[in-house]
């Protein structure tokens, strides 16, 4: 029997007694109170200074108790079940931001995310050649995002941080994947989604926006009207109008011959840049000194960035 229910019996006997003299004429007998329980002292924390405001407060590691944290709240109490932490979304202050991204067949992609300074921003997806990584894009993407664009880089599978077998196949389906969590960020503008890629990549990231209505624009080096089984002229016409950018260099195996074809087969606004210093997918933004920066123009002036 627990003391608070004991207490309580104790209670009800010394009135069923006192009942029990008076019927018989008996004067009662003083009764003394009965005691209270005690209580155990609670457990106590102590008590951590607050953290002044500022940048670091919201860095990943903080959150200990006591520590001026606005998403502590949001943590499981000691004892309650573990919840699912919350999808890390960029803050305006995170100009880079490492992701990984969901396969079909559970691979994770690894990816670098660059936020736009201004929101919200058209979002750029780069799908690198076979061979290469995300790192490979890093000169344009920091002009892209300078220029107001978000921008994801992703290691395809077999390249570079994300590992595994390479596949081109299922390497379409990744980059769909990737466009369309690109598209569902916060900081990204509805139907504002652009594609650049080189050689494969630019197979796979045509096709991956030609089934994306809110994909607005192809930039495509290199492209090739069939790489390793991912073709292109289907998606060429699924794209339709969409504007798109194709660039090519002399004496590059079936280019530039493929990609004046693909030209040929587009609907919408498209332009062809054809340059004798030749060079293949990304190696033409080395071999011609200016190419990033004509790239960021085109898309200014097809899907511009947000006002400053």
């Amino acid at each position: 029997m627990s003391s608070k229910a004991g207490m309580l019996a104790g209670v009800l006997l010394v009135a069923l007694l006192s009942a029990c003299d008076l019927s018989a004429g008996v004067a009662p007998t003083a009764t003394p109170a009965p005691t209270l329980p005690l209580l155990r002292a609670s457990p106590t924390t102590n008590p951590v200074a607050p953290l002044a405001e500022g940048p670091i407060i919201h860095d990943t590691g903080f959150g200990e108790a006591g520590v001026s944290n606005p998403t502590q709240a949001s943590l499981a109490a000691e004892g309650e079940p573990a919840q699912d932490l919350p999808t890390v979304t960029p803050r305006p202050t995170e100009a880079q931001l490492p992701m990984m991204i969901s396969t079909s067949d559970g691979l994770i992609l690894r990816a670098t995310y660059y936020s736009a300074p201004v929101r919200p921003a058209p979002g750029v997806l780069l799908l690198h050649q076979r061979g290469a990584d995300r790192t490979s894009w890093e000169a344009l993407a920091l002009k892209l995002q300078a220029a107001g664009y978000a921008v994801l880089t992703v290691d395809q599978r077999g390249h570079g941080e994300t590992g595994g077998a390479e596949n081109w196949a299922l390497a379409q389906d990744d980059a769909s994947a990737a466009l369309e969590m690109l598209a569902s960020l916060p900081g990204i503008g509805p139907g504002q989604m652009i594609v650049i890629g080189a050689s494969l990549g630019a197979n796979v990231g045509l096709n991956a926006c030609a089934a994306l209505p809110g994909c607005a624009a192809a930039v495509l080096l290199s492209p090739g009207l069939d790489y390793r089984g991912i073709s292109t002229a289907g998606a060429m016409a699924r794209l339709g109008a969409r504007p798109v950018l194709i660039v090519a260099g002399e004496n590059d195996g079936n280019n530039p011959a493929d990609s004046l074809a693909l030209g040929n087969m587009a609907a919408g606004d498209h332009e062809v840049l054809v340059f004798p210093q030749g060079g293949h997918g990304m190696a033409l933004l080395n071999t011609v000194p200016d190419l990033a920066d004509r790239i960021v123009a085109w898309l200014v002036a097809h899907v511009p960035p947000p006002a400053r």
